[in-house]
């Protein structure tokens, strides 16, 4: 009986076995950054009951009864995925989050918000965990192309200087930038290093903005920097190096084609050649030594480390970044170099308190060139300079435009500056230090309602240094050296308190926000000029050591803001919606009485989808939304415009003139009238997701009005003074914005599309109290070519800052066509000869002057857009960026100096072998002449303005991520991903100049151009 007992019990054990043999095991973690996540589902072939979770860490073990068959994972936040398993097997499994959810959390102001939620107009910028594979310094360069609505227009290559971010157009001729707010605090310092970033929203209608008053009327950027995450500590590096390359370059002509064009244009011209020119009296002036394109351009290097440690427990969180960048500039001896570092952490005392610091230190310095100037920019001056002449001479000094033993021949060239010299000769050195330190304290004082106190103080220190020798070649000489140097520093601190309740009750939703928010600011600057030293040594290059020091120069000023805000946001439901907010700003850059001022705004919104009644099976979910609210511009009152401007002058004194002193005067007008500058906005859109929230869109329209527009006025300026500030016009901006995404796989692979367009209409309404004198337009003379044309002019009705020209219509080609451009008989064009550019008589009075001159667009773009692609296969990864402009216009003042024979001899561009002679008719380049006697060159015409449209192939990015058994072989849980990466690939685009960015307001005289840039990198974390 006994046998039978263990017969059957061995049976029992075997069928056991048998029954229960599968064991799958594995980790759950996610795909975006590779942490584990815990209490993640593991269902097997259907059967709910036998699920198991994963731990803390993400793992899991499960034993099966099926040899073979699905496991289908999910997690709260991610998609689901079937896993299929056969025999024992150890899994490392990734979640995709969802890329649609309506329970995505999104930054607003002073707070975050569901993503279904918000009523007033909000993006949120896609890809930014991309943003570590591009080879982009700032966040500034990322954002073009991301957003509707939100223009980057970047200004140009140089170093030292970022894109200017524009949301939904200009709203005023005076200083106006958006608001950055990181981490809670506004944020007044230099780039911070775009891979802290975890978010960012933009804050686009007054609605979303009003919370920020003051400082947001043009739109707000808000940021998020990233934390840990709950789990082990984790290690990230990120590296990549990359070589930029300037494309589309200029070419000059060579020595004996400067040499033959200049004899053409004397006898076109009618003036004698110059000797220089003559291949017999100057043979050194025929000979090709130099390509100043190639000597000043070069392959420039950059190079950006970055190491991040995070983690958090459930008490503690904590991330620790340090970061450098460094970036050569493609025109030589420009350059830039950042170095950062960031502590953010935060503790929980106790389940009600929490306290924190983040703390963000850097060190920029930056060396750039002048690119801008129709003088002394560097790019002009490289193709100014005589191809005949070599970078320096046989005792390497830097040569001139002739050797000294030819200088009869010197003034057939111009003042011309050695462009290698231009940019190595200075030593400048400019670091700045700064610091941004912040403090908070959480504290739940009953359920719902919530007390935060925060307070962050800044400190940025500049140091310049720039000493420039003596220029003694021959061309534009200088014998007087200089040295310039200055330091400033700016104390800012920014004090917040905020109390916000959030209660439900049944349907009702409620979130009230009382914000007191205090800002103060002190500044000042010392600067001091030396000139003539004795030695130009490193060691003799500071202040006590030169003959001439020049007056002193200070600046300083102190800004005080103080602001109260409340904000109560409702729900029904979940699908009915409205905000409301108020805020009251004091300033001290105002008069006493008009120092505050109140900016309300509100919004609501309907979600229609839950309605009854709404039964579309595509659509998951429909949102109409609308928004009104107004927001003050602090940025373009001056700091002290109430009252007197002061000024300082040393003043010579005395019969004999030998004696001197200060003398104060006033140097602009006082206006204690002047009040706040506002901008209205009024928004109407919808949000939808369709098709299994594969596709989401969003519209909006909207109309943004600054009134009030601060601006220099006109009256009184006989008196001697400048004009004060006034309130004086009104700017009206309407568009649209499309933005749409879509997001599927098929079978393992996984894409995204995206793209976004916005049209933009913008208008100046009225110049009303500008001044008493009738005029209706502004005038900006101070962006002008060589002191020749002004083209710029803002004028009501048109948009802001509009070109100002006289119609070009075509090239003479003939005698006849001459005499038979007449008005009552009298030629127009009357020194005209065949070759000329032919210009419209717009006021018909028979003569070609600055009245026939007419509005012609800005350079504000009618429509900008984007299509992003991002799609991955087992480990393999890749990314495009298209991104365009329409209907803008740029000023190309280049050609003014680059086609004109009748300056000062300068060489030129190539292309004026093309231009118009007897044989050569097909083209717009007019002849070339040593007299300017039509005034082809002079007249502020539409020949020099181009459609500077463009679509550019901004960024493509391949990328392969290891498998994570490789990985985990080495060490567990870690990951490898590597990439190639290139920016700025190509562009498509009729403009003639070296690159349609020309920044600013679309003046070209040769900007430093945007570079082409090709990297690689990996990405480690461990």
């Amino acid at each position: 009986m006994k046998k039978y007992y263990v017969f059957l019990v061995l049976c029992v054990c075997a069928l056991t076995s048998l029954s229960a043999q599968t064991i799958v095991q594995g980790t759950v973690v996610s795909k975006i950054d590779g942490m584990p996540l815990p209490a993640a589902s593991v269902i097997p072939n259907g059967e709910t009951t036998n699920g198991v979770a994963t731990d803390f860490d993400g793992v899991f073990r499960i034993e099966l009864n099926e040899s073979e068959g699905v496991l289908v994972v999910s997690s709260i936040g991610f998609g689901s995925v079937e896993v299929a398993y056969s025999g024992n097997q150890t899994l490392q499994i990734e979640l995709d989050e969802e890329a649609n959810s309506l329970d995505e959390v999104v930054l607003i102001g002073y707070g975050t918000a569901r993503k279904g939620d918000i009523t007033s107009s909000i993006s949120q910028v896609d890809g930014i965990e991309t943003i570590a594979s591009r080879p982009v310094s700032s966040f500034t360069d990322f954002l073009q192309g991301n957003v509707a609505g939100v223009t980057v227009m970047q200004q140009g290559g140089d170093p030292t200087s970022s894109g200017q971010i524009v949301i939904r157009g200009y709203g005023s001729i005076s200083n106006e930038s958006p608001l950055t707010v990181v981490d809670g605090v506004p944020y007044y310092g230099p780039a911070i290093n775009p891979q802290d970033i975890a978010s960012v929203s933009v804050l686009k209608d007054a609605a979303a903005a009003a919370i920020y008053g003051a400082q947001a009327a043009s739109g707000v950027i808000v940021i998020q920097t990233k934390k840990g995450k709950k789990g082990k500590p984790r290690i990230s590096l990120d590296l990549y190096g990359g070589i930029q390359n300037a494309e589309g370059l200029p070419t000059p002509l060579n020595a004996e084609q400067q040499a033959s064009v200049y004899n053409l244009a004397a006898a076109n011209g009618g003036t004698s050649p110059q000797a220089a020119h003559d291949a017999a009296q100057n043979p050194w002036g025929q000979t090709t030594r130099t390509n100043w394109m190639d000597e000043i351009f070069r392959s420039a290097a950059l190079v950006n480390t970055n190491i991040n440690i995070s983690g958090a427990t459930d008490n503690v969180n904590y991330m620790t970044s340090f970061g450098y960048n460094s970036k050569e500039g493609v025109l030589v001896g420009t350059k830039s170099d950042r170095y950062s570092f960031r502590l953010k952490s935060d503790l929980s005392l106790s389940d009600k308190v929490t306290i924190g610091e983040n703390v963000y230190y850097s060190i920029t310095e930056a060396v750039g060139t002048n690119t801008s100037s129709g003088y002394s920019g560097t790019i002009m001056n490289a193709l100014y300079f005589p191809s005949a002449a070599p970078v320096r001479d046989e005792n390497g000094l830097f040569h001139g435009v002739v050797p000294f033993d030819l200088s009869q021949f010197a003034g057939a060239y111009g003042d011309v500056y050695n462009p290698v010299a231009l940019l190595l000769r200075p030593t400048t050195t400019s670091p700045t230090n700064f610091i941004n330190a912040q403090v908070y304290l959480d504290y739940e004082i009953i359920e719902g309602l919530k007390f935060r106190t925060s307070f962050a103080h800044s400190t940025s220190h500049n140091e310049y240094k720039s000493f420039v020798p003596r220029v003694p070649e021959l061309g534009r000489t200088n014998l007087t050296n200089s040295l310039t140097q200055s330091n400033s520093i700016t104390n800012r601190r920014v004090w917040d308190n905020q109390l916000t309740y959030a209660k439900s009750f049944g349907n009702h939703n409620l979130d009230v926000t009382a914000i007191y928010s205090s800002q103060f600011t002190n500044y000042e600057s010392l600067t001091q000029r030396a000139e003539i030293f004795s030695s130009e040594e490193p060691f003799n290059q500071y202040l006590s050591n030169a003959a001439d020091q020049k007056e002193p120069v200070t600046d300083v000023y102190e800004d005080a803001l103080t602001s109260a805000i409340g904000r109560v946001t409702y729900n029904y439901d979940n699908k009915y919606f409205a905000t409301a907010s108020v805020r009251r700003d004091e300033t001290s850059r105002l008069a006493l009485d008009n120092q505050s001022d109140i900016f309300p705004a509100v919004s609501v919104g309907w979600r229609i989808s839950d309605e009854n009644f709404f039964k579309v099976d595509k659509i998951n979910d429909l949102k109409f939304r609308a928004s009104w609210g107004q927001i003050g511009n602090i940025n373009s009152v001056g700091y002290y415009s109430f009252d007197v401007p002061l000024g300082s002058q040393t003043l010579i004194i005395g019969e004999d003139g030998l004696s001197n002193d200060k003398g104060v005067y006033a140097s602009q007008q006082s206006n204690p009238d002047l009040i706040w500058e506002t901008s209205e906005s009024i928004d109407v859109g919808f949000d939808a997701m369709a098709f299994d929230n594969r596709l989401s869109v969003t519209f909006d329209y909207f109309q943004k009005t600054t009134f009030d527009m601060i601006l220099e006025g006109l009256e009184d300026k006989h008196q001697g003074t400048d004009a004060a500030f006034v309130n004086g016009g009104e700017v009206k901006n309407v568009g649209v914005e499309l933005s749409l995404a879509y997001s599927d796989k098929i079978g393992e692979f996984n894409y995204t599309v995206r793209a976004n367009a916005a049209m933009l209409e913008n208008t100046l309404e009225n110049l009303d109290g500008y001044n008493n004198s009738g005029i209706d337009f502004v005038s900006h003379d101070d962006y002008q070519v060589r002191d020749a044309l002004r083209p710029y002019r803002s004028t009501v009705g048109e948009a802001l800052r509009s070109h100002y020209l006289v119609p070009y219509v075509s090239i003479f080609q003939s005698q006849a066509e001459i005499n038979n451009y007449t008005k009552d008989g009298v030629l127009i064009q009357p020194n005209a000869v065949p070759g000329d550019l032919k210009f419209q008589d717009t006021d018909d009075d028979g003569d070609i002057d600055n009245d026939d001159r007419v509005y012609h667009g800005s350079y504000q773009p009618d429509l900008t857009y984007s299509f992003n692609f991002s799609a991955n296969y087992k480990g393999f990864d890749a990314s495009l960026i298209l991104q365009g402009v329409a209907g803008v216009e740029a000023f190309n003042g280049y050609k003014y100096a680059a086609y004109n024979a009748s300056l000062q001899g300068y060489n030129l561009d190539s292309r004026v072998l093309d231009a118009w002679t007897a044989s050569n008719t097909n083209t717009d380049i007019p002849r070339i002449s040593t007299t300017d006697n039509n005034n082809n060159f002079g007249t502020q015409s539409t020949w020099y303005l181009e459609d500077a449209s463009y679509l550019r192939f901004k960024n493509v990015t391949f990328g392969y991520s290891f498998p994570n058994y490789v990985m985990d072989s080495l060490l567990n849980g870690s990951s490898l991903r590597i990439y190639i990466s290139a920016e700025n690939l190509f562009t498509i685009t009729d403009y003639t100049g070296i690159d349609p960015e020309v920044g600013g307001i679309g003046l070209d005289v040769a900007q430093y151009p945007l570079s082409r840039t090709i990297s690689a990198g990996l990405s480690l974390k461990l």
